[in-house]
Parts: C-alpha cells; structure tokens; sequence
C-alpha cells in the first residue's frame, strides 16, 4: 500500500516530466532525425513564445477561471503592433507599449465581467475573443499587413547560437513568473483562493483584485505572444491565434499538470506541458502524417490530457 501511495504521488507531482520522456522515447525508437541539436533547437523555438502565453492560462486556471479570449488577443495585438509600427510609423518601443496596454485593458475588462459582474468565465471570454476578432478585421480591412521593419523584427528574430532570441526572452518570464507564483504572497493567495475563494476571503485575501488581477496578466502575456509572433512571421494578422491556439496552450497547461478545478499547477509544468505538445507535432512532420491526421492526433492528446486530469483529482 504505501509503494502504491509513492508510485500514485509521483506520477502526479511528476506528469508532465513522465509524460515527455514517454514521447522521446517514442521519437527515439520511430522518428528518424528527431535526435539533433538543430531538431532540439527548432522545438525550443517553437515552444518558446506558447510557453508565454501558457503562463497566462496557468495563471487563470489556477483560480479555476479560463480565458478563452486568448488566442483572439493574440491576433489583436499582432495586428496592433503591425499597423502602429508600419502604418503609422510609431516607434517601435511605444508600439509596443501601447499593444501592451490594450491587452491590459482587455484583460480588466474579463476581470470586471467575471468578478464584478459574476458573468461566467466561459462566457465572458469567449465573447470578448469574438469581439477581439472583429475588431481586429474591422482595422485592418481583414489583411495582413506584410514586410515588418528589419528593426523590429530584430528583437525576435536573432540569433544566439542556434536559438533565437525568442527562446531567451520566454526563458526570462518563466523565471519571473516562477517567482511570482511560487515564492511570492500572491502566488499563494492565489493557490488558496484556487482551492477555496470562501475561505480565502475569510482568512483577508484580496479575492476580488486578484481575480481580476489574472485576467489582465493572461491578456497581458498574450499580447506579448502576439507582438512576437508577429516578429517570428514577419507579417501582423488579424486571424493570428484564434481559438485553436487558444485550446492548445489549454491543454499545454493540462499536461502540465494545472488543473482545470483551480489551485494546482505550476510554471515549470505548463511549459513542459508546451514542450510535449510541440514534441508530438514534431514528430508529426518528420514522420509525414498528413495534416488532417495530425489534427486528429492532437484532439485525441486534448481528450486524454482532460480525462487523466479528471481521474488523477478523483484517485491520486
């Protein structure tokens, strides 16, 4: 009974780490030329600006909220940024400032709905990602605005050694975020007000502003995936995102370990949870699997991740 108890609380304290030596393993035995410094290189790229906005997510869902609108915020912004700079010629680091800013706005607006106006999280932000959708096309005129200036691609496009500067700033707001939801006061009351908003209240947590406070960090961070997804592409769309990506960073978070019913996750988990997700779509296109294959694939990894998140709360 008590090996069982070990096994039971290692695999739960320890998912996401099992989860992707599981897949490498997999990508030892049957992907060819998964094993290479430029493949390992490529995949922390391609992590990299996810893991920032699974951040967010992690922070949401750690009250037991979600933000649906994530995805849509990301498009947004990149159009945002793309016309302030080529457009209007803004400066780079006031455009910049400024796509910030309405992803703060945003992410107020979730808050205040979801806090103060007690409209369900879901529904709050599921209608605000379709009203950031329309906003952006109505912008735009519905295109893409192309050939960024060189200076602005600069920031996310150089590289150090094999990564890009990208993998470096992401690395940088995982440590800050680390700190912040692990070894902070406000990570904690945010773990208490996760496991019982009634009880943290009592005990004097600020429940309210933190509920709102994590919305307009997820939006927050979302707009800075968009700014540099925008850099990465070197092209400011309007559809960037949307509510695949959306889902996606979800389930980064899920098999990360954060669970859906609040007060559990951490940082390191949910960008492991990113990394297993670009593992498999890796593995994906060295193995050829036709694209409507892969999105099926990657449903199935949704679904699992869900229902392992649902048994492992009910029996671990």
């Amino acid at each position: 009974m008590p090996i069982r108890r070990k096994i039971s609380g290692f695999v739960k304290n320890n998912g996401s780490v099992i989860i992707i030596l599981l897949l490498v393993l997999f990508a030892s035995v049957f992907v060819k030329n998964f094993f290479s410094l430029r493949n390992f290189a490529l995949l922390l790229k391609q992590a990299a600006i996810p893991a920032i906005a699974c951040i967010g997510m992690t922070i949401v869902l750690m009250t037991g909220g979600i933000d649906l609108s994530l995805g849509y915020m990301i498009g947004l912004s990149s159009i945002s940024v793309g016309l302030l700079v080529k457009t209007y010629e803004v400066g780079i680091p006031l455009a910049i400032l400024l796509t910030l800013l309405l992803g703060l706005l945003v992410g107020l607006f979730n808050g205040v709905c979801v806090q103060y106006i007690r409209v369900p999280a879901f529904i709050t932000t599921l209608g605000t990602g379709y009203i950031l959708l329309g906003v952006a096309q109505i912008i735009s005129n519905g295109a893409s605005i192309n050939h960024m200036p060189d200076v602005f691609l600069a920031l996310g496009k150089t590289k150090i050694g094999l990564l890009n500067t990208t993998v470096f700033i992401s690395l940088a707001f995982c440590l800050a975020f680390y700190y912040v939801l692990h070894l902070s006061t406000y990570g904690r009351s945010l773990r208490a007000f996760g496991l019982s908003e009634p009880a943290s209240r009592l005990s004097g947590c600020p429940t309210a502003r933190l509920n709102v406070s994590v919305y307009m960090i997820s939006a927050t961070l979302a707009s800075v995936a968009g700014i540099l997804l925008t850099m990465d592409v070197n092209c400011a769309q309007p559809t960037m995102g949307g509510g695949d990506y959306t889902f996606q960073v979800i389930t980064g978070a899920v098999l990360g370990g954060v669970s859906l019913y609040g007060g559990v996750g951490s940082i390191p988990g949910a960008v492991l949870g990113v990394i297993s997700l670009k593992i498999i779509n890796n593995c994906i296109n060295l193995l050829n699997v036709p694209y409507y294959w892969g999105s099926a694939v990657l449903g199935i990894v949704i679904l699992t991740a869900i229902i392992f998140e649902n048994v492992k709360n009910r029996k671990l």
